[in-house]
């Protein structure tokens, strides 16, 4: 009888193993389980989501467009499609190792963690992956579509941006969630940087406003462009 007791409890250890899936499928790098974090490679993280990067001038600058690039192994400032990240670097077996909990929220992702937190799912970022199949989507030239902006403030300052951008419902629709995604141009075309946010419960006539993060760019006279998906 012991032995089954010990069998039975030696199977229930098996079956609540943590695992970790992204973008539905087993993460395939070593990851740190304890009670307070979830810690995996960034670089396996970075690729595993889609994520292509490059080491340039002492920084790490990740792109959600593409898919891979150099190991990591030190420490570097990070930033994402031109956005500063603060991510928790720790150097384990001569590779960098993340909280994946504070990847999901600096990428924002989407992710789930189960009840008794032994899984976890990650998906893409929503600067690429969007709200999927039947969302609406259009930008702030479409003067049809039900999202409209109303004001957006650009403020170069020292080599950065500050801003905010004001939107408006203006159709007859409640949407549990808006994505609001803005990319800064120079006005010769060059991309400076892109973000994205979430804007939940907009009820037809409602207002939403969306601060920029603080965002690395060099020009004085920038421009935007603005596109919205709603559901």
């Amino acid at each position: 009888m012991k032995r089954l007791l010990c069998l039975a409890a030696l199977t229930a250890s098996v079956a609540a193993e943590p695992q970790l899936f992204v973008r539905n499928q087993p993460f395939g790098g070593p990851v740190r389980w304890s009670t307070t974090r979830t810690l995996a490679p960034l670089d396996g993280l970075l690729e595993s989501l889609g994520c292509s990067w490059q080491v340039d001038q002492g920084k790490l600058q990740v792109a959600c467009k593409g898919k891979g690039g150099p190991s990591l192994n030190q420490i570097l400032p990070i930033s994402l499609e031109g956005r500063p990240l603060r991510l928790e670097q720790h150097i384990q077996q001569d590779r960098i190792f993340v909280d994946v909990d504070q990847v999901a929220e600096a990428l924002q992702c989407t992710y789930r963690r189960s009840s008794d937190g032994n899984t976890m799912d990650l998906y893409g970022p929503l600067l690429s992956q969007g709200l999927g199949e039947g969302a609406l989507r259009g930008s702030s030239e479409q003067r049809d579509f039900p999202i409209q902006m109303q004001q957006v403030q650009l403020a170069p300052e020292a080599g950065q941006i500050r801003g905010y951008v004001r939107i408006k419902n203006e159709g007859q629709q409640a949407f549990k969630w808006v994505l609001v995604r803005v990319a800064v141009y120079e006005k010769s075309g060059k991309l400076l940087a892109r973000f994205s946010e979430l804007v939940r419960d907009l009820n037809p006539g409602q207002n939403g406003f969306v601060q920029f993060p603080r965002l690395v760019c060099d020009s004085q006279q920038p421009v935007t462009r603005i596109e919205f998906e709603a559901r």
